[in-house]
C-alpha cells in the first residue's frame, strides 16, 4: 500500500528554512515520492516559491489555512482563489489549533471547504476530541458534532474527501491511543461517511505525535490511508525515517 504523508510545518520553519529544506534534500525527497505520496505544507509566504520549485515533481504542496471569504475587504486573509493560482493542491481546514487558538467554528470551516472545492483544492478536514471528552468517553459524540454538519453542507458532489483524525490530547505529547481505540474510531468515521455521503470516496488519515518509533504500529490499523506529521516532519531525517518505516 502506498501511504500518503502530509507534513505540517506550522510556523516552525522560516522562509529560507522552508526553501532550503527541499533544496538540501531534493534527491532523497524524490526517491521517497516513489514509495509514498508526499504533501508538504509550509507557511503562506513560502508556498509560491516551493510550488514553483516542485512543479515538475511528484510532491504536492498544501496550505495550512485559507480565508472563509472568496474576496473583499478582509485585511490579512488569503483566498482560496489565490492559493489555486499558485498551484496549491490541498489545504487544512478545522485543525484543532485553528479551532482552539483562533476561535474557528464549524460554520467557518464549512465556508472554507466549499470555497476550496470551488477552486479545485482538496480540503484536509481535521477532527479530534479533547482530553476531557476522551476521559468522559464522549469521543464519538464530539467527532459527530464536528463531522456531520460538514458532510451535510458540502456543495460539490461526487468528490474525494480527506478526513484526518487527530486526538487533541495526543498532539505534540509523544503518546498515541491504543490500537483498539483507533480501530474503533476509523471504522466509525468510515461508516459515517458512507451513510451521509454514499457517493463520496474518502481517504482517512491519523495525526498526533506520529514518529519513526510508532509508525509501524500505526500501519497495522485498518482503514488508515496516510498520516499527518507535525514537528517530526521539519527534521528531514525523522521524516524520512517515518516514510521508510525504520525506528
Amino acid at each position: 500500500m502506498k501511504y500518503t504523508y502530509i507534513a505540517n510545518w506550522k510556523t516552525n520553519l522560516g522562509y529560507h528554512e522552508s526553501i532550503n529544506y527541499y533544496l538540501h534534500n531534493q534527491d532523497q525527497l524524490q526517491t521517497l515520492s516513489t514509495i509514498a505520496n508526499i504533501i508538504l505544507c509550509p507557511s503562506f509566504i513560502a508556498l509560491a516559491p516551493i510550488t514553483e520549485i516542485l512543479k515538475n515533481s511528484n510532491i504536492s504542496i498544501g496550505a495550512q489555512n485559507c480565508s472563509e471569504y472568496a474576496s473583499g475587504s478582509y485585511t490579512g486573509e488569503i483566498s482560496a482563489q489565490s492559493l489555486a493560482e499558485i498551484g496549491v493542491k490541498n489545504c487544512f481546514v478545522g485543525h484543532s489549533e485553528r479551532r482552539i487558538l483562533f476561535g474557528e467554528t464549524t460554520d467557518t470551516i464549512i465556508k472554507k471547504i466549499n470555497l476550496l472545492l470551488s477552486n479545485n483544492i482538496q480540503p484536509i478536514i481535521c477532527i479530534g476530541e479533547t482530553q476531557e471528552q476522551y476521559e468522559a468517553k464522549a469521543t464519538l459524540t464530539a467527532l459527530a458534532e464536528q463531522l456531520k454538519p460538514i458532510l451535510e453542507n458540502i456543495h460539490k458532489k461526487n468528490i474525494s474527501l480527506l478526513i484526518a483524525y487527530e486526538p487533541i490530547w495526543s498532539i505534540g505529547m509523544g503518546i498515541i491511543p491504543k490500537n483498539s481505540y483507533l480501530e474503533e474510531i476509523f471504522v466509525w468515521i468510515k461508516k459515517i461517511i458512507e451513510s451521509h455521503t454514499p457517493k463520496y470516496t474518502a481517504q482517512l488519515f491519523y495525526g498526533g505525535s506520529v514518529s519513526e518509533k510508532n509508525i509501524n504500529q500505526l500501519k497495522t490499523i485498518s482503514n488508515i490511508d496516510g498520516f499527518l506529521v507535525g514537528n517530526a516532519s521539519t527534521d528531514f531525517e525523522q521524516f524520512s525515517a517515518i516514510i521508510n518505516n525504520y525506528p
